[in-house]
């Protein structure tokens, strides 16, 4: 899309799932020259949902040669359009935007996981803002600037989490069909995903690993779990890990990078951004002060002790 659009494209994510396909997440950057217009995209089963980071001067927007846009489009905005209706784009002004290019058949299994009524389209709304969308792809942003295996876990449930409200949002209402009743995990299942969550906290772990061994699809299995636990797959391996880390932090001497790296974290700027956000305190702040009250704790226990000793003297020689 970066090449269609004569722009530059920067990190790209990718997330797969349990049916085979694979939603990718770029950011888009670049200046277009007043009046560039795109040449005909290449007809596939794919749609591109695209949220604005910043204001884009000019898009008029022709989709199977109806316009269904003209002029400019605010940031935060979404944009959504499937490259089976040879979409044809005007476009003028600086871009910054998120693109999510996502299969049709990854939509229709996800609707399905969620849900939400599988939609025969997914349409280009009106040039309003949307703050749940423009929320999740600020989630992500950290993760497209610096890529990082420790955080595969909240990648995937930040860009599920998207699909989810996109399909929501900008499907076209058909009705769904009949869905069973959810539930949360059977107790093979929960006791499963605990299992591997605790042995492998220290290692890149994706959810599409733990949904794999409990027999599910990723986003099944991530909203099974939060049912059965409370907390989404990305919390609990979160707690797992901060746990680890205060442990570490007061019994060992060891610097914080390498408690992070320890327990999982990837690096030590990751690892007090989800510690501070957890805690209230950032590492470094927590463990002074637990050490200091563990000191405390253990001179006014000495004192007693000593105190107890001399009492225990004077009534001896009584």
């Amino acid at each position: 899309m970066a090449d269609h659009l004569g722009v530059r494209a920067g990190a790209t994510l990718t997330v797969s799932h349990g049916t085979g396909s694979s939603l990718v997440v770029t950011r888009l950057q670049g200046l277009l020259a007043p009046g560039t217009e795109t040449p005909p995209l290449r007809q596939e089963a794919e749609y591109s949902i695209v949220v604005q980071l910043r204001p884009l001067q000019r898009h008029d927007f022709t989709v199977a040669g109806r316009q269904v846009h003209a002029g400019a489009v605010p940031a935060d905005a979404v944009s959504v359009v499937s490259l089976a209706d040879s979409p044809r784009s005007v476009m003028s002004g600086p871009l910054d935007a998120v693109q999510f290019y996502v299969p049709h058949a990854l939509v229709d299994a996800v609707a399905r996981e969620n849900d939400v009524p599988r939609p025969s389209h997914l349409a280009w709304p009106r040039a309003d803002r949307d703050p749940v969308a423009a929320g999740l792809v600020a989630l992500l942003l950290p993760a497209l600037a610096e890529p990082d295996p420790a955080r595969a876990m909240f990648v995937e449930h930040t860009a599920t989490a998207f699909l989810a409200h996109a399909l929501a949002h900008y499907g076209d209402g058909a009705a769904p069909a009949a869905q069973p009743a959810r539930s949360g995990l059977s107790p093979w299942q929960e006791r499963r995903a605990r299992d591997i969550l605790h042995a492998r906290f220290a290692t890149t772990l994706t959810i599409a690993e733990v949904a794999e061994a409990c027999r599910l699809s990723p986003s099944y299995f991530a909203a099974a779990f939060r049912r059965s636990t409370g907390r989404s797959p990305h919390r609990y391996l979160s707690e797992i890990r901060i746990t680890e880390a205060k442990r570490l932090m007061l019994d060992t001497a060891l610097p914080l990078a390498d408690v992070a790296l320890l327990c999982g974290f990837g690096d030590q700027s990751y690892f007090t951004r989800a510690f501070s956000q957890a805690v209230g305190t950032s590492p470094g702040q927590w463990r002074r002060a637990n050490r200091e009250g563990g000191r405390a704790h253990e001179s006014i226990l000495r004192r007693s002790e000593c105190r107890f000793g001399e009492d225990n003297a004077s009534v001896s020689k009584t």
